[in-house]
């Protein structure tokens, strides 16, 4: 399988640039006490602004590959040697960003980089502000506080681009349970850098039957230990580990790290009837794992779960959703998943029940109310793939039903009526992370180039 999206790393060459001079003068841009402006007094600060500066990036976040620093200093020319330019360019197809500390780095635009500037002061506002006149990418850090947002904000959308998709289709389009979903995956690809593979929904068969039960029964029967009420056939329940080892066969041979496949088709074809599974199964354990999953081909929701997964940390839900009150919504759905409060977290308790009538399809009966949040963000975005919804809200309660799509979670928020509204813009499937990710996301939309609109913004 192509690595998860989620052990991407940001490639980042970090330079400390310094202004030293050749001799001791003054005026008006330069004054001070002539012991600490002679060439070597001025040499030996910036040997100290160097070190000070390593120091300083043992503390950037893991999500970081730094590359070694380089000590880019300059005199009152304001030209960097041709030393340190060689020096910058090794291994510069690797890089993603620059990150610029203590000063400024002269004509370092040249290459068209991204840039980080960590300087709080004009240094660092002035050089942003010339690169963004110019049409490159420059953000300002005035602390480590700035400089942990703005990587992450740019490691989620590196996450995203190293997303690879593999849905398994039966080419309707649009399909027979959403009309609202974003038809030409090139869309997403050109926006996000996201690849989708499309092949048919029965190929995963033929690996699902090499699959023998010595190989699926140590995940079903580690699953069924840790019910806390199983009402699914345990016989059955096989299945739907197979399945789910079968798309993770799919996974390694197409290189994808995201998953989908179609649902109504699929149910339709009546294959899980006679195998006796269903995918929901498949779609928690991928998501507890770290890698997107996502019902019924909806790309709309594709974009917004991996977004909300890879910003949060957090594996997401997704659901249909219906007005309850003018103050409550319900989202229901079979594929919530254990890690909701976040990866290396305690797994949620879960019941293991079974989606059918007849006790085959396991899913996840799922509580909630265990959020160690006080919020949930919602969101999905548009058919035209370039407008995400964005909404708020608190988990008051959580009920289940012996067959179908379940849980059901009832959602409290300012203005239900009006987010139903809004989601006549957007489509019907919700996807759902534990806490509280408006701020971050609207910082995301700006670095990844996507609108937002949320029920407040809607008109009707």
């Amino acid at each position: 399988m192509k690595a998860k999206a989620m052990e991407t790393k940001l490639v980042v060459r970090p330079l400390v640039g310094c202004l030293t001079h050749t001799h001791f003068w003054e005026g008006p841009c330069r004054a001070g006490h002539k012991e600490d402006m002679t060439p070597e007094a001025e040499n030996a600060a910036a040997d100290a602004a160097f070190k000070d500066a390593c120091q300083t990036l043992q503390q950037v976040s893991d999500e970081v590959d730094l590359l070694p620093p380089l000590d880019v200093r300059y005199t009152e020319s304001f030209i960097v040697g041709q030393d340190v330019w060689r020096k910058v360019e090794e291994d510069l197809d690797k890089v993603d960003f620059f990150l610029c500390m203590n000063w400024r780095i002269p004509k370092l635009e040249r290459y068209g980089k991204p840039i980080i500037i960590l300087q709080n002061g004009n240094e660092g506002i002035d050089f942003a502000a010339y690169c963004r006149n110019i049409g490159l990418e420059a953000y300002v850090c005035m602390d480590m506080k700035d400089l942990d947002e703005i990587t992450h904000l740019l490691w989620v959308r590196k996450a995203v681009q190293n997303s690879r998709v593999l849905v398994l289709t039966a080419g309707s389009l649009p399909t027979f349970g959403i009309q609202s979903l974003i038809r030409d995956p090139e869309v997403i690809r050109q926006r996000y850098g996201m690849e989708i593979i499309k092949v048919p929904f029965q190929s995963v068969f033929q690996y699902m039957d090499q699959i023998s039960d010595e190989d699926a029964k140590p995940i079903a029967d580690k699953m069924i230990s840790n019910s806390t009420d199983t009402r699914v056939n345990t016989g059955w329940f096989i299945n739907d580990i197979k399945y789910y080892l079968a798309v993770r066969k799919m996974l390694d041979i197409y290189d994808c790290n995201v998953f989908s496949t179609a649902c109504h088709e699929l149910c339709t074809s009546e294959i899980p009837q006679n195998r006796k599974f269903t995918p929901c199964i498949c779609h928690s354990l991928n998501k507890d794992d770290g890698i997107p999953s996502f019902c019924e081909e909806d790309l709309n929701a594709l974009i917004a779960m991996v977004i909300m997964q890879y910003a949060s940390n957090k594996p997401c839900f997704m659901g249909n959703p219906n007005m309850e009150t003018d103050e409550m919504i319900r989202l229901h759905h079979a594929v919530p998943a254990l890690q909701m409060n976040g990866y290396g977290t305690k797994p949620l308790s879960y019941k293991l029940w079974a989606f059918t009538g007849q006790g085959f399809g396991g899913k996840l009966q799922v509580d909630f109310t265990e959020n160690r949040s006080e919020y949930v963000t919602l969101g999905r975005f548009n058919p035209a793939g370039d407008t995400m919804s964005l909404a708020r809200g608190k988990v008051l309660k959580t009920e289940y039903d012996d067959v179908y799509c379940s849980p059901y979670y009832y959602i409290q928020m300012d203005d239900a009526r009006k987010f139903m509204h809004n989601l006549a813009n957007f489509g019907h499937h919700q996807v759902l992370v534990f806490g509280d990710y408006l701020t971050m996301i609207h910082k995301l939309s700006q670095v990844m180039n996507f609108q937002i609109m949320e029920p407040k913004d809607c008109k009707i």
